[in-house]
């Protein structure tokens, strides 16, 4: 289920590269997700990102230079004004929940034993919503997850590299994907309710 105010399908940009930071923020979409920053320069980029009125997603695991501890996720939220994170650890998710951040468990699908453990951990999942990856092996599986997780926003993630595979992810029911793909992150591809 979608965040309220956002579109019921969105695309959220994941920026790897920098050089790609003014492509995410000139998007749609009212969320940035940061997938490879360093402490040192995560200052500037969050206000760039929140100047273009947009919200600072990170992956907390992939923060050079920064341990997600109690007291670096309130550096996170209270210096740096991140608004949300993506873990995939579940120590993380419970800090940033005290933190007052959206929070977002990123589960990898390796294999059937993977699936197994991701379904008895998100049982007891309270954060904001779950990123599956890769993709193709989340389109396999979102079913099982929707049942568990009926009123938590579901995103695909991961070779989320063509409108096919987009168009894939959104067909089997997610409520949104991230990608680093340049050209996914386009207003065609997202659904506002008034138009669905």
């Amino acid at each position: 289920m979608s965040p309220v105010g956002t579109p019921s399908w969105r695309v959220i940009p994941s920026v790897r590269d920098l050089r790609s930071l003014d492509s995410a923020v000139a998007s749609p979409s009212a969320d940035i997700l940061l997938s490879n920053v360093h402490i040192g320069n995560l200052a500037a980029i969050a206000r760039k990102v929140h100047d273009a009125g947009k919200h600072v997603l990170v992956q907390s695991d992939l923060i050079g230079g920064f341990k997600a501890d109690a007291e670096g996720l309130l550096l996170l939220r209270n210096q740096f004004d991140v608004d949300g994170v993506f873990t995939s650890s579940h120590s993380t998710i419970a800090l940033a929940k005290k933190s007052g951040m959206r929070r977002y468990f990123r589960v990898s699908l390796m294999d059937s034993r993977s699936v197994c453990t991701a379904v008895d951990a998100l049982r007891s999942f309270s954060g904001d919503g779950v990123e599956l990856l890769p993709a193709p092996a989340a389109i396999e599986v979102e079913p099982q997850i929707r049942r568990i997780l009926a009123d938590k926003e579901i995103l695909a993630g991961g070779f989320i590299n063509t409108p096919e595979r987009l168009a894939q992810v959104r067909a089997a029911g997610f409520d949104g994907a991230t990608t680093s793909t340049n050209s996914m992150w386009s207003e065609s591809n997202e659904i506002h309710p008034r138009n669905r």
